[in-house]
């Protein structure tokens, strides 16, 4: 399978963490989702990453779909089996995924507009939002060690993108947040080099 990726992506980190975890090699291929790629526009008609392209050509998007087949692939490895479990790591899973989207709109907003055309009201709009995320995060952590699941690597992925765009930003109040990551990262060092890089 080839994944079609871009590094500082944290849908992108969710996936390659959570094939990672689930024991699934992909071969990862970068692909230039801002300006146009051929290859990523013949997989995701979307335009989007991630993608995940299967060995008879069909593309898997987006990171949602993509954990969801990573779980089937690997027999169950990433989703709680019991009901309540299930539902809280899909909750965790929804709201990284809306911290992700503010903050990657947030950024947007900086790397593509003029100086002068930077909607400062929106973008306050958007980290209200980031902020509220992650203190309800906060206040219902998934599991950190070897029973981790999609939830804790969703939340790990969200996590690594505001350490590489908003370093010093996102922590202050948040030290059972801080605590968590750094437990996460201590029990699974296998995945450090997958979070989102510049």
């Amino acid at each position: 399978m080839k994944f079609l990726s871009s590094p500082a992506s944290p849908y992108v980190a969710k996936a390659a963490l959570a094939a990672k975890f689930a024991g699934i090699e992909m071969e990862t291929v970068a692909v230039d989702s801002t300006n146009g790629d051929p290859v990523l526009d013949a997989a995701n008609p979307l335009s989007k990453i991630p993608c995940l392209v299967l060995d008879d050509g069909t593309g898997i998007f987006d990171s949602r779909s993509i954990t969801r087949y990573l779980d089937r692939a690997s027999g169950g490895k990433l989703f709680p089996t019991d009901s309540a479990g299930l539902l809280k790591a899909e909750r965790m899973e929804a709201l990284c995924d809306g911290i992700n989207d503010c903050a990657v709109g947030f950024m947007y907003e900086m790397r593509f507009r003029p100086e002068e055309k930077v909607h400062k009201a929106w973008q306050e709009r958007l980290w209200g939002k980031v902020e509220r995320g992650l203190d309800a995060a906060m206040a219902d952590l998934p599991p950190s060690g070897a029973d981790a699941n999609i939830g804790s690597i969703a939340l790990s992925a969200s996590l690594g993108y505001l350490d590489l765009r908003f370093a010093g930003k996102w922590e202050s109040g948040r030290d059972d947040l801080v605590a968590w990551r750094d437990a996460f990262d201590a029990s699974h060092p296998d995945l450090a080099d997958l979070k989102p890089t510049a």
